[in-house]
């Protein structure tokens, strides 16, 4: 089956607005989807009240936002009360920082990245400092910023409580093999998984107890939705944490890491990115009974082969430029790279040649991308760091067609 690609692009306002802008930033924060402006809109308008009242348009409130959790439940094929919301990725792992902390005591270990983003190590850092927990870093190879499974078993020991690690960096854009790391960390230790999918999450939203995960987590302004980040805890591991909400809370589990009251309108217009899923799915395939889940697994099938196009076609130019260094795998093969690609020239700056690209239509970036740590070590200033392109699915031939030309009148 072909993936109808026009149809996914009508779902999404600015391709409309703007049709002869090339939008290539999806990393940073994906267009918002349709169905997600529908919800907020519709919430915004009339429900702009406290939720869970028995009045009208309380209780309305209060069951869009108990939609939403059900349907990500459902999504994530996990029990509602295993679910966060709250306002980003960085946030929600800042208050985890805060649990986990209090469960570990000095002489315990924890293995970190510097590979993620600054929300998947600073948090985990500092808690260590303040714990009195010793820190074994896992680093990335110097020249690509690949991580290799060998070097993660040399540091596994059983006083390993935590490892921490990206599904796919938001530089290096290639997928780490989860379950193999997973597995490895199982045999050689008794500690705890926590991955950020905060990048892989726009190519796919798999279910975390198939990873074998104990914790994932991502931000769903980056996955056609609004200003929220999701968080998945198994509920055994969740249950030995020391809840961070209000006291009289205590008990709920899916309120023990809000500290605060939640967004009600961005949580209710979380089921917004569902419902484009949802939608997208029923135009290619018809009315099914399968759940929500399995729609997913569906979608993924049909869309990535498209996804891996875009990124083999990306990274063929930019591997045939002179001068010119990219991040990570430089191939892509079974679904192994996402089109995150980030490239250094050898002779100008990053920003020289965005703000070139930029003039061209093309809307990219470039910087650091808040892993700081991770372009200082590959050597690179990470005030200037690297250029970066992110496709996600609705970028078309078109698009790609004018990224390269760009890229080849600026790179030579």
């Amino acid at each position: 089956m072909d993936f109808d690609i026009n149809f996914a692009r009508n779902q999404f306002l600015p391709f409309a607005n703007d049709p002869d802008f090339v939008f290539c930033s999806n990393a940073g924060g994906s267009y918002v989807a349709r169905q997600t402006h529908q919800i907020l809109e519709e919430y915004n308008r009339h429900m702009r009240v406290q939720p869970y009242s028995g009045y009208s348009p309380s209780r309305e409130a209060g069951d869009a936002m108990d939609r939403a959790r059900s349907l990500w439940s459902e999504a994530l094929d996990i029990s509602p009360d295993e679910l966060t919301f709250g306002p980003s990725t960085s946030m929600n792992t800042y208050v985890l920082a805060q649990a986990i902390g209090s469960t570990l005591k000095p002489g315990d270990q924890i293995i970190v990245t510097n590979q993620d983003h600054e929300s998947n190590r600073g948090a985990w850092l500092r808690m260590a400092k303040q714990e009195g927990i010793e820190v074994r870093h896992w680093n990335v190879e110097p020249e690509f910023g690949l991580l290799d499974g060998k070097a993660l078993e040399s540091l596994l020991t059983e006083k390993t409580r935590w490892v921490f690690f990206t599904h796919c960096s938001n530089l290096v854009g290639t997928v780490n093999p989860i379950q193999d790391h997973v597995q490895m960390i199982r045999n050689f230790s008794d500690a705890r998984v926590f991955v950020d999918a905060v990048s892989y999450a726009p190519h796919y939203i798999p279910s975390p107890r198939s990873l074998g995960v104990d914790g994932y987590a991502f931000s769903l302004y980056k996955v056609f939705g609004p200003h929220q980040g999701i968080m998945y805890l198994d509920r055994q591991t969740a249950e030995t944490m020391e809840a961070q909400c209000h006291d009289f809370n205590v008990g709920a589990l899916a309120k023990h890491f809000n500290p605060a009251g939640p967004l009600h309108a961005e949580v209710a217009a979380s089921a917004g990115v569902l419902d484009y899923f949802i939608d997208l799915h029923k135009h290619h395939f018809g009315q099914t009974s399968q759940d929500l889940r399995a729609k997913l697994d569906d979608l993924h099938t049909l869309t990535e082969t498209h996804e891996s196009h875009l990124a083999h076609t990306v990274l063929g130019c930019l591997t045939e430029c002179p001068d010119v260094r990219v991040l990570g795998k430089q191939t892509v093969e079974n679904n192994d790279r996402v089109c995150t690609v980030a490239f250094k020239h050898n002779q100008r700056s990053s920003s020289d040649i965005c703000a070139d690209l930029q003039n061209l239509g093309i809307g990219c970036e470039s910087g650091n991308f808040y892993a700081y740590h991770l372009v200082e070590d590959l050597g690179v200033d990470p005030e200037d760091g690297f250029v970066r392109i992110s496709l996600v699915h609705y970028n078309n031939q078109e698009e790609l067609d004018r990224i390269v030309s760009a890229l080849q009148q600026i790179l030579g």
